[in-house]
């Protein structure tokens, strides 16, 4: 498999850490800001290798978080197989507010990785304000 990075992008969110990773976590929240997720839930609590079900238009589909350290990073992946795609958070204390990073990176076969280049930069489009609406959602969340 090769990795081939789509995104890389950093937002100052004006809470804490901890509130931060609170709403970062509340899938039932998180078509507030997610792109693309019209809804989602979580299987079980979030933990290493729980799965989260969500729908995007008429599509029902699945993420694992496959890395977790509490209110530090987490790391969702998507697909399987040939291509997956995994949404990095990195959570950073940055003077009483949080710095939060996101890095997609996709892994794909050695035999597509000619055909990468179309789905990299359609995930950096699509994206592209994630963190600006985690942004916007965590600083007007009750």
């Amino acid at each position: 498999m090769a990795q081939f990075q789509a995104l890389d992008t950093q937002e100052l969110i004006h809470l804490s850490v901890a509130r931060v990773w609170e709403l970062l976590t509340d899938w039932v929240a998180a078509p507030r800001w997610m792109p693309g997720v019209d809804s989602m839930e979580a299987e079980q609590l979030t933990g290493l290798g729980a799965v989260l079900d969500y729908r995007s238009g008429t599509h029902e589909r699945q993420l694992a978080i496959i890395e977790l350290s509490e209110e530090q990073s987490i790391t969702l992946s998507s697909g399987g197989g040939d291509v997956s795609v995994h949404y990095c958070y990195d959570l950073a204390e940055d003077s009483g507010h949080t710095r939060v990073r996101l890095r997609v990176v996709i892994d794909a076969s050695e035999l597509l990785a000619d055909e990468v280049g179309e789905l990299r930069a359609a995930v950096a489009s699509a994206e592209a304000g994630t963190l600006r609406a985690l942004r916007a959602y965590a600083e007007s969340a009750p």
